[in-house]
């Protein structure tokens, strides 16, 4: 790659003139859930990677929100589990995401994360043709010879069409990582223990807590990945998010790992005659390609600098623990495990932008992932919110019926006497009616409060 493409020298500093990082000042300021319109947090990024996202955007109408997330996923894919977190003796955290990039027909979500993985899809490209060429010369051999070679095998950092036996192998023999995408993210959930009773999605369950991953096949090849690095992304439309959620198999928790993008505004796709510079297509694809090398080269553990490590336990510390709903206080919990993984992908970029050797993590990195843990906390309010307004909808008539009958706070005693005396219900039809969580919330012994629409 030419000095052009590395150090941008031709881009002049009148395109560098964004808005300033504006690191809040108190904890006061810092503790602030994100109110009113939720967008995406820039700033958290150096100005080059700024106006790549700005260029982005008046050039082929990617949304900021669908680019920036794009561009943290190819970031985490990029380095594995090559570059991690030591939070205690005891902990050491990696930065695995699980996105969901939410929209409508036609909004570009996949360009997006395309053109952020183009440069690991070269890659990959050219492992592939060396594998067959490997594979062509091993195959070539003597009989005699075979048994003194090793077997190529496939080396791959993306799925995006994989059995989740597949998914295992592929990991297997890519130790470092495995991403995972796909277009159309509905049906990769959809086909969840598919092929065994629970099986697949305990896997990824696993994979994103960076557990150990066991196969046994029937062919009788085990298979055992213990410094998992799992990265997932995909698109969905908005209007099937309900289809996919509503189902019983998401009350493992499985969709409070989940970071929703959902673009507060949404980007006109109108059709325009102006293109990317190349420049920025040849530095986002050396930037990616240097992260990539720091990480094959060495295995890094970052650790806090002494002012992050105290604001980040204070911060904590002062999160709320006491929701109106559930599935509030799961989402916030995660959240702040992901603090952690956000801050190692936000060192590593900002080294790698600045030239700078990757050390510990700064109380202004730390800053800035609270702030991505801000915008992701409010978008997963807002995706329960759709969800659980077009789960209102789904009920029967009956159900309606005697959800809308009942008073806002009731004992069961009361609820029984309210069906009982229209007959709206059987008894025991409305005991389970009561334990639909999206429904009512169990507030005391016998006493439920009706979840709002």
């Amino acid at each position: 790659m030419n000095d052009r493409a590395i150090k941008m020298s031709e881009i002049s500093d009148n395109e560098f003139q964004l808005e300033p990082i504006n690191i809040l000042n108190g904890l006061k300021e810092d503790f602030k859930l994100v109110s009113g319109k939720n967008i995406f947090p820039g700033t958290i990024f150096p100005p080059i990677i700024q106006k790549l996202i700005s260029e982005l955007e008046s050039t082929l109408n990617f949304s900021p929100d669908y680019t920036s997330a794009s561009i943290l996923y190819a970031v985490s894919v990029s380095i594995g589990n090559r570059i991690q977190l030591k939070v205690k003796n005891s902990w050491l955290e990696k930065s695995n995401l699980y996105l969901v990039l939410v929209g409508r027909t036609g909004d570009v979500k996949s360009h997006s994360v395309s053109f952020c993985l183009n440069p690991l899809m070269k890659l990959d490209k050219e492992n592939f043709e060396q594998y067959l060429q490997k594979k062509k010369e091993y195959e070539q051999l003597p009989v005699e010879e075979k048994s003194k070679n090793t077997v190529p095998v496939l080396r791959q950092l993306l799925l995006n069409d994989f059995t989740p036996e597949a998914f295992v192998k592929a990991h297997y023999f890519n130790p470092r990582g495995i991403g995972l995408y796909t277009d159309e993210i509905a049906g990769f959930f959809n086909s969840f223990n598919q092929y065994r009773k629970g099986s697949e999605e305990e896997s990824y369950l696993s994979a994103w807590s960076g557990k150990p991953i066991i196969k046994n096949r029937i062919s009788g090849d085990e298979m055992r990945v213990d410094n998992t690095k799992v990265d997932i992304i995909g698109t969905m439309q908005e209007a099937i998010l309900s289809s996919v959620f509503q189902s019983n198999k998401m009350k493992n928790g499985f969709i409070d790992r989940l970071l929703f993008v959902l673009p507060h505004n949404y980007v006109d796709n109108k059709w325009n005659d102006l293109d990317l510079d190349e420049k920025y297509i040849e530095w986002y694809s050396e930037f990616i390609s240097k992260i990539y090398n720091l990480a094959e080269d060495s295995e890094t553990i970052l650790g806090f600098q002494p002012d992050a490590k105290e604001y980040l336990y204070r911060w904590q510390n002062s999160q709320k623990h006491d929701f109106d709903f559930e599935y509030q206080r799961g989402v916030s919990v995660k959240l702040q495990q992901y603090v952690l993984r956000f801050s190692i992908l936000l060192e590593v970029i900002h080294a790698i932008c600045n030239d700078e050797k990757l050390q510990t993590i700064s109380l202004k990195t730390l800053k800035s992932a609270i702030k991505l843990r801000d915008y992701f906390f409010e978008n997963a309010v807002r995706v329960f919110e759709i969800i659980d307004n077009t789960y209102y909808d789904s009920l029967t008539e009956i159900q309606k019926n005697v959800f809308d009958k009942l008073p806002q706070q009731f004992k069961t005693g009361e609820g029984i006497e309210v069906i009982s005396k229209e007959n709206l219900m059987k008894i025991r039809s409305f005991k389970n009616f009561l334990k639909d969580e999206k429904l009512f919330k169990k507030i005391a012994h016998g006493i439920y409060e009706k979840q709002v629409f």
